[in-house]
């Protein structure tokens, strides 16, 4: 025998920090981020860590043995991984940090195409074609996740901000 819930008519759901589908969704991509940086440290799942350099295209350490890395790419993914853990608090900030980040990977996507690899001088970001599909991935799958989830509460719903 399975039981429904029913809410009195007016009244909010209460999911805790994060309240609804933006905010839950801001903080899955803040964890994966925070995730993702710190095992760019890790030995073992980072191979060839004693290759690893600060910044620029020569970086021999990879994660997962596919994704070149450096301490300035795992530092980027750390730092906007600890800015998403506050944006699920308000619904607004969770769409603008979901947007944001769709619009900072398709921005490094960009600057992998047109840098990648190369010996050009501003080149900080180690990457290789892993990296440039994981960044294009990540950045339409931010915008997209941003893009819904603000229409859903433009909608309206029964969570409460």
């Amino acid at each position: 025998m399975s039981t429904v819930t029913t809410y009195a008519p007016g009244s909010k759901v209460r999911y805790g920090y994060a309240k609804g589908p933006a905010q839950v969704a801001a903080l899955v991509v803040a964890l994966l981020l925070l995730l993702t940086g710190i095992l760019g440290f890790i030995p073992g799942v980072t191979t060839h860590l004693g290759d690893i350099t600060f910044a620029g295209p020569y970086s021999g350490a990879h994660i997962f043995n596919i994704f070149q890395t450096s301490v300035l790419r795992n530092a980027v993914w750390i730092l906007f991984g600890l800015i998403g853990l506050g944006a699920p608090r308000v619904r607004l900030g969770a769409t603008l940090y979901m947007a944001g980040m769709a619009g900072l990977f398709m921005t490094l996507w960009l600057y992998d195409i047109l840098f990648g690899n190369s010996d050009f001088g501003g080149n900080i970001f180690s990457s290789n074609l892993a990296d440039f599909s994981l960044d294009f991935c990540y950045g339409l799958a931010f915008g997209i996740t941003a893009l819904a989830t603000s229409q859903i509460a433009l909608m309206g719903s029964d969570y409460e901000e």
